[in-house]
C-alpha cells in the first residue's frame, strides 16, 4: 500500500476544494482512511488550525450554497449537492464521566487533534498547503492499515466512550481487520462506561450497524460479548437463530434498528421502557410481543385480523417470533395485496346501502378470498350468493 497522491488529487470532492487558494486546511479521520483503501467517498471531515469566517464563506461560494449548521463541538457542517463536508477546528477533548459526550477546546495543533481520536487508522491527516499534500500519521495509523489492524489510541479509550466499541466491531468487519491486544482489553472495561450510555446514542450505533454489509457478524459479536447485557440487564438473550432471520427478510435501513434487538431480548426492555420507542416503532413491537392463541391463526384470514395492517416486514418478523412457516405468511401477504384490487369496503357500502350489512358481506369475502375459497374475479359471484342470506 502506498499513499498515491495522484489519485486523491482526482478525487471528485477533493477536486472541488483545491480553489481554496491561501487556506492551509486538513481533510482527516475516516476519509483519509477510505482513500488509503481506495474507497469511495461520500462526506470529508476537514479540519483547519484557525478557523475563520472567510474559510467558511468560500467554502459556501465553491458549492452554491448559503447555508450550514453549527453543533456544540465546534464543528461546521455545509450539504452541498456532490456530498457532505463537515468543517471543524483543531479540537482537544476531556471526559467529564465515563459514557458521557465530550468537553471540547480548540488546540491549534493537528497532532494533538488526530492523538484525541479513537483508532489509529482514523488518525491521520492529508495536509493542503498550498496545492500540496503530506500525510500526517503520528500515532503509525498507516502501517496498522497496512497490516490490517484495528488499534485504540490510547489505554481507557473504551472508558471515555464506550460507542467506540460498537465502532470497532462495525471496522473489523467491514475492513477485515483484526483487533491487537489493547483494542481487544478494552472491552473488558465496558462495564464501567456503557450503563452510562444515553439510550438516544446506543439506537444511533445499532442504525449504524444494521446498514453495514456484514451487519449480521456484526451483530453476532456484540451478542457474544453481552455488549447489551452490560447495558441493560433486560437484554439477557441471545437468539443466532432469530438473527439470521432478520438479517435474511429485513432491508439494510436505519428505521429498521428496533427489529435487530429482538434477538438480544428487545421484549424485557419494552416492558420496562415502552416510551423510549417512537410511536410508530411501539405500534409495531406491541403487536410483535402480544400474547395470543395461535391456533386461531393456522389460517391466512385468522392471520389478517391481527396483521392487515401492518407492513410486509413486520408480518414477517412477526411469523419468525411466532414460529408460522414462511411459506404461509408469503401465501398471505401475496393474497392480502391482490385483495386491495377486489371489492373495496366504502364501495359495497355504498352499493348496499347498509353499513351493518356491508361489514358482514365484506369480512365474509375477506375470509373466503384469504383462505382460497374462492380465487381472484369469483368476487361477485360469491357476494351474490352470501348476500341473499344476510
Amino acid at each position: 500500500m502506498i499513499v498515491d497522491f495522484d489519485r486523491i488529487k482526482g478525487e471528485r470532492l477533493l477536486r472541488l476544494i483545491l480553489s481554496l487558494d491561501g487556506e492551509k486546511f486538513y481533510i482527516v479521520g475516516g476519509c483519509v482512511r477510505d482513500l488509503l483503501l481506495n474507497k469511495s467517498l461520500k462526506d470529508i471531515d476537514v479540519v483547519v488550525e484557525r478557523l475563520n469566517r472567510s474559510f467558511i464563506k468560500n467554502f459556501l461560494l465553491i458549492f452554491g450554497v448559503q447555508n450550514y449548521s453549527k453543533s456544540q463541538f465546534l464543528t461546521f457542517k455545509i450539504g452541498t449537492s456532490k456530498g457532505i463536508f463537515d468543517i471543524a477546528r483543531a479540537r482537544g477533548e476531556y471526559y467529564e464521566a465515563p459514557g458521557k459526550l465530550p468537553r471540547v477546546y480548540p488546540v491549534y495543533d493537528i497532532v494533538k487533534d488526530l492523538k484525541r481520536r479513537d483508532f489509529t487508522i482514523n488518525s491521520m491527516a492529508i495536509e493542503f498547503w498550498p496545492r500540496t499534500f503530506k500525510l500526517i500519521d503520528p500515532l503509525g495509523g498507516f502501517d496498522d492499515l497496512k497490516s490490517r489492524i484495528l488499534r485504540v489510541n490510547k489505554k481507557g479509550s473504551f472508558i471515555d466512550d464506550p460507542t467506540r466499541a460498537f465502532r470497532a466491531i462495525r471496522y473489523r468487519h467491514r475492513f477485515d481487520f483484526r483487533y491487537d491486544k489493547l483494542t481487544e482489553n478494552e472491552f473488558e472495561n465496558l462495564n464501567r462506561s456503557l450503563p452510562n450510555l444515553s439510550f438516544a446514542r446506543l439506537r444511533n450505533e445499532i442504525a449504524r450497524v444494521v446498514c453495514e454489509e456484514k451487519r449480521f457478524l456484526m451483530l453476532k459479536e456484540i451478542g457474544e460479548r453481552g455488549i447489551l447485557r452490560i447495558w441493560d440487564e433486560s437484554f439477557n438473550s441471545f437468539d443466532v437463530k432469530m438473527l439470521e432471520e432478520l438479517d435474511r427478510i429485513l432491508p439494510r435501513a436505519e428505521d429498521k434498528w428496533f427489529y435487530f434487538l429482538i434477538p438480544f431480548g428487545l421484549e424485557n426492555y419494552f416492558k420496562k421502557y415502552p416510551y423510549n420507542f417512537k410511536v410508530s416503532e411501539r405500534k409495531i413491537l406491541e403487536l410483535l410481543f402480544k400474547s395470543l392463541d395461535l391456533s386461531s391463526l393456522s389460517r391466512p384470514s385468522g392471520m389478517h385480523s391481527v396483521l392487515k395492517d401492518a407492513e410486509a416486514e413486520t408480518v414477517r418478523v412477526w411469523g419468525a417470533l411466532k414460529g408460522v412457516k414462511q411459506e404461509l405468511l408469503m401465501d398471505y401477504l401475496w393474497k392480502r395485496d391482490l385483495l386491495k384490487n377486489s371489492i373495496r369496503f366504502n364501495v359495497l357500502v355504498k352499493r348496499l346501502g347498509n353499513f351493518e350489512r356491508a361489514r358482514k358481506a365484506y369480512n365474509l369475502l375477506v375470509h373466503a378470498f384469504l383462505d382460497g375459497e374462492i380465487e381472484p374475479g369469483e368476487e361477485e359471484e360469491f357476494l351474490r350468493k352470501i348476500l341473499s342470506d344476510l
